[in-house]
């Protein structure tokens, strides 16, 4: 190009510069930059080289001419800037390049908007951010007198209005039109921004030039909530427009009546600010908490509750003992529970004298002890001397009422009281204490952060309490004249160091004797209920002032339904607007319902898959009258085999509820049912009820050119005997995945006691519980071992996914079953341990050691001998740490963050790490976070390509922490897998298991293995 006129132009005006720019050559750009080429020169459009580079989104040949100096602030014949080109575009990171070069930031094009105006109008969040990273004027206005806030509202991008107003912009500027940001968002239907503006003091009742105000505007346009909202900030309801007109009348005129008649109530100033005043938090706090209290029968709990309830005359007590005979009743020790599971028989049945059981219930598989057992969920108010008014929830211990619990249960906000007879055996008093703490752990949701040793966020209040005990067990006494016993303390020791992560256990197990409400025991438990009570209570947001209001209104509507007291959430939400406070958005309804199910008045039922939720008006009826008698052993005894129940079958069991739909809709809600056919829900199957054996000849030996698989899910160790309550739920998921088949017809799926057989073509798959574990085998024909896969896939997710909605906090770990045992029909298959499993991917081995110590293929044991399936496959130690779940890094926490003797804690892990440079920042935060948690979490932002599984157990073997990484191998998936849509083409046939992907219909679903 020796002697070629660098500044020659085309047709267009371009340069030689111009085009090296448009096209992305910076190379060439760098060439005539060195053989002074004018970095800046213009096209006949005014635009320089820098505007085309911006305008064709060239970052490197704009990298390239800010290196040489090009300039940012040339304007083309719109007077536009790159900036402004850059906005418009949503050029993100290409803004992020020309602000990091300090640019004029508030430079305005021919119609007066700056960049800021253009990215805010355009929806460019990432633009506006870069823009008011580095400095630009948000309070700028164009020809029209439009801030930037302005035009992102006009355009309904309240995100970006949102930000502008917590960067401190002006919120009450007027345009040409007169319109502030507030006219705009009600005129456009922006809750969102109006409620912002709002809260942040807003001017409600600035006129534009058509002399309307913000409420004029949301009245006429019909938007009730946002009419709702400028009332509450005390917009002027009587205001006029030049014509006279009120917000009402333009309101009536364009026929929204709702609107009409929510400012018809609020015309009286007075009464307009008592509402408004309900809707601010008291002084005072909460005046009621939650007790729960958990045991197996016959420990005490009801006769505890009365103990406590010391505003009751001898007429409450004479009821009470009527109503539990059982507080009375001291059973041999033959007869009293033992906590063990089984697959058959119950956890809370015993050997028990058949005098104690009804004579109909004694071929139920769950046994009760004696006729006057708690009848589901005992809900009562009480007030306790000294201590304060609590909601009182007794959980019966018959067992299949534990199959609805997770529902009432997993609120940290409440005090929970484990209760056992303190005159049963040793034995049997820790396995019912671990029983309870784990199933109390099992449905807490663990929440972050994590914080020492592996303790979690909000902890639930636990107190252990041991029922009957007297002097003659309990010689010992300490200095307040409490009973004391070392063996007991030795327990809560145990007891403490097991669950300490997740529960903030009482100091000491009170041993009580509840006919002496004087005791000692019951002296020392009241001061507990006192100090902890305080303590919750303290923690919680004030109740608004509508609180008192919707309590004594639920007194009227529980005699107004009083045969079915249900509402929908929508009814709920109109009545508090209707009869309380017509004020009340969707917020303060939302509070409302939450403080009511703190202090125990309400029930709130969440139906994710039909979108519509209940308030239960009276917990009682629904813990006592309907889950006390369904689930109840007289019931159980009588109910149909099969568990199909039709709407007219529903009906003679409540004769009072007039439409049984209803409440079928409440089953449903408590995942107890599920309809027997998608096209029609007037038949349902109740798990639950299902009372038949499988057949001997369920999983015949008569497919031997089948390939086998198996699998047995289980809780994560210490957590035995979890699942066993959750079965019956994994039964209505199994159902509904049926209603959402592919193909209804290619499709069966039958259902005994404990056991569940589905059929998808030719693929089989038989569920069933298996002692601590849900066991689940799939067979089908070998030319479609990678649909097999598929179908155990998604079987595992479906059990895996339901047992953590019930119980979230349990963990889950995977043991797969021998396939060659399988295929044998070996009534006890050998199995493959998580830790061996993982040990075999350490290794890079094909093989895997079974417990019976045979080896056989890993593509086998887990993909039917599809090659197809494993190329697929991520394997667990290719997992980043970064995705670890939340079970592993607190069991993590919990192993390495305590000091080592020998200095093989997280502080030689950070070594090992290399994230010594971390240390003193991570060493900073004291014992509120886990250090150990924290250094992975830098691991995996600086090191992702090394931040793996696989290598940190290696590191933890090196630091000789086998146990760390034992715990490792147990709780992280042994692998994932692609998505069915990732499949290559011409594999979808066989990749199809037949089922629908969950995810679609049902919120258990997933397509990765936990």
């Amino acid at each position: 190009m020796k002697g070629a006129d660098l500044q020659s132009r085309d047709d267009q005006g371009y340069t030689p510069m111009h085009w090296a720019a448009r096209s992305g050559q910076a190379n060439a750009i760098s060439y005539l930059a060195t053989e002074a080429a004018d970095v800046n020169a213009l096209n006949y459009n005014n635009e320089s080289p820098l505007h085309v580079a911006t305008r064709y989104a060239q970052m490197d040949s704009m990298h390239s001419l800010l290196e040489y100096g090009a300039s940012m602030d040339l304007q083309d014949k719109h007077g536009d800037s790159v900036l402004h080109i850059a906005a418009w575009n949503g050029y993100a990171m290409l803004m992020a390049l020309l602000c990091s070069f300090r640019p004029s930031l508030n430079l305005a094009n021919e119609d007066e908007e700056t960049a800021l105006h253009c990215a805010a109008s355009r929806g460019h969040i990432e633009c506006v951010q870069s823009l008011l990273d580095a400095g630009a004027s948000v309070d700028a206005t164009d020809q029209a007198g439009r801030t930037p806030l302005h035009c992102a509202l006009e355009r309904g991008h309240v995100d970006i209005g949102v930000l502008f107003i917590t960067k401190g912009c002006k919120i009450n500027e007027q345009d040409v039109n007169g319109d502030t940001p507030l006219h705009i968002s009600s005129k456009g239907g922006l809750l969102s921004a109006v409620q912002t503006l709002c809260h942040c003091g807003a001017e409600t009742d600035i006129p534009n030039k058509t002399s309307m105000t913000a409420l004029h505007l949301a009245a006429k346009e019909g938007y009730l909530d946002i009419v709702r909202v400028l009332c509450l900030a005390r917009s002027q309801v009587s205001a006029k427009t030049k014509d006279g007109l009120t917000a009402e009348i333009l309101a009536l005129s364009q026929e929204h009546t709702s609107v009409a008649a929510l400012l018809a109530k609020l015309k009286q100033d007075q009464q307009r600010e008592a509402y408004i005043d309900q809707l601010y938090p008291l002084d005072s706090a909460l005046k009621r908490i939650k007790l729960k209290l958990f045991g197996h029968s016959m420990c005490g709990k009801t006769r505890l509750t009365q103990a406590l309830h010391s505003t009751r005359g001898i007429s409450g007590i004479i009821g009470a003992v009527s109503k539990r005979i059982s507080d009375h009743y001291s059973p041999s020790n033959s007869m009293r529970d033992d906590g063990i599971h089984s697959a058959q028989s119950s956890s809370f049945s015993s050997e028990s004298n058949n005098n104690a059981i009804p004579p109909e219930a004694a071929h139920l598989p769950y046994h009760p002890n004696h006729t006057a057992y708690t009848r589901g969920i005992d809900v009562q108010n009480i007030s306790c001397a000294g201590c304060g008014e609590f909601s009182v929830w007794e959980f019966g211990g018959y067992e299949p009422y534990h199959t609805v619990y997770d529902h009432f249960v997993g609120n940290t906000d409440c005090i929970h009281i484990v209760m056992y007879r303190a005159d049963d055996p040793p034995e049997i008093q820790y396995k019912q204490i671990l029983y309870w703490m784990n199933f109390l752990k099992g449905r807490v949701t663990p929440s972050e952060p994590i914080g020492h040793c592996g303790i979690i966020s909000r902890r639930s209040k636990v107190i252990i309490v041991g029922s009957h005990a007297s002097s003659h067990l309990f010689p010992n006494k300490n200095h307040d004249g409490e009973y004391t016993c070392s063996d007991i303390e030795a327990m809560l020791n145990t007891v403490r160091l097991r669950f300490e992560t997740h529960f903030d256990i009482y100091e000491k197990v009170l041993l009580l004797d509840s006919a002496s409400p004087s005791c000692p025991g019951m002296r020392a438990l009241k001061n507990y209920l006192s100090k902890t009570r305080s303590t919750i209570i303290s923690r919680l947001l004030k109740p608004l002032g509508l609180l008192d209001a919707t309590v004594a209104h639920l007194n009227v509507l529980r005699r107004q339904h009083a045969n079915f007291p249900v509402l929908t959430w929508p009814h709920f939400t109109s009545i508090v607007r209707n009869d309380l406070n017509p004020l009340a958005g969707d917020s303060h309804c939302r509070q409302i319902i939450q403080q009511l199910q703190l202090i125990g008045e309400v029930v709130y039922l969440r139906n994710e898959l039909a979108e519509l939720d209940y308030v239960v008006l009276n917990a009682e009826w629904l813990g006592t009258h309907v889950i006390g008698q369904l689930l109840s052993a007289e019931f159980l005894s009588k109910c149909r085999a099969n568990g199909c129940y039709s709407l007219s079958n529903i009906a003679p069991i409540f004769p009072e509820i007039s439409e049984p739909s209803d409440l079928m809709h409440i089953l449903d809600t408590l995942q107890l049912c599920a309809p027997m056919d998608s096209q029609n829900d007037d038949t349902v199957e109740i798990p639950l009820f299902i009372l038949g054996q499988p057949p001997s000849d369920v999983w015949n030996k008569d497919k031997p050119s089948y390939v086998y698989g198996g699998v047995r899910v289980f809780p994560m160790r210490g957590m035995e005997r979890s699942l066993q309550s959750t079965f019956p739920r994994i039964q209505v998921a199994l159902r509904r995945s049926m209603n959402d088949f592919q193909d209804p017809m290619d499709a069966d799926l039958v259902q005994w006691l404990n056991c569940s057989k589905m059929t998808s073509g030719n693929k089989e798959a038989l569920i069933r519980l298996h002692g601590d574990s849900v066991e689940i085998r799939v067979r089908g024909p070998a030319d479609r071992a990678s649909s097999c896969f598929y179908f155990m896939e998604d079987m595992m997710n479906l059990v895996e996914q339901t047992a953590i909605e019930v119980a979230p906090g349990i963990g889950l770990e995977r043991h797969f079953l021998s396939p060659k045992q399988l295929k044998d029909h070996n009534p006890s298959p050998a199995s493959f341990l998580p830790e061996t499993m993982m040990t075999m991917q350490q290794k890079e081995s094909l093989y895997v050691k079974n417990t019976d110590g045979e080896e056989e293929l890993f593509t086998d044991v887990v993909c039917f001998g599809s090659r197809d399936v494993a190329r697929l496959l991520t394997l667990g130690i290719d997992i980043g740490v970064g995705e670890l779940q939340l079970t592993s890094r607190c069991e993590l926490a919990c192993l390495l963050d305590p000091p080592d003797a020998m200095g093989r804690d997280w502080s030689i892990l950070a070594v090992k790490l290399n994230l010594t440079d971390q240390v003193p920042d991570v060493d900073s935060t004291g014992q509120s976070l886990s250090r150990t948690d924290q250094l992975l979490n830098e691991w995996a932002i600086h090191h992702p390509e090394q931040a793996t599984v696989g290598r940190l157990c290696e590191i933890l073997a090196e630091l000789g922490r086998v146990d760390a990484r034992d715990a490792l191998y147990r709780t992280v998936p042994l692998y994932l897998f692609a998505p069915l849509d990732d499949l290559p083409n011409g594999q979808d046939c066989c990749a199809d298991s037949g089922v629908v992907s969950s995810s679609s219909s049902d919120p258990r679903g997933s397509s990765i293995s936990r």
